[in-house]
């Protein structure tokens, strides 16, 4: 249960990055939004919360939080 709830939390803080970052990048213009960065995700993931991801944990948070927000992930390269 504690192993639940940790996960949720993180799960929760991760997403949270990476919607903070579209909706910042998206106040100077919608193409900006698509221009954030994995790197991005990760360094603010570990400036706010002490998380380290790798750059493939980045890239799902962020395409997650574009398609959220109503934006096409198609540019995001595949995982292989």
């Amino acid at each position: 249960m504690l192993k639940t709830m940790r996960a949720k939390r993180r799960h929760s803080r991760l997403m949270r990055v990476a919607n903070h970052l579209i909706r910042e990048a998206a106040v100077l213009s919608s193409e900006a939004a698509t221009r954030v960065t994995t790197a991005e995700v990760a360094c603010l993931a570990f400036a706010r919360y002490q998380l380290r991801i790798d750059d493939e944990e980045a890239a799902d948070y962020l395409a997650a939080a574009l398609v959220a927000r109503g934006y096409s992930s198609d540019h995001r390269p595949a995982a292989v």
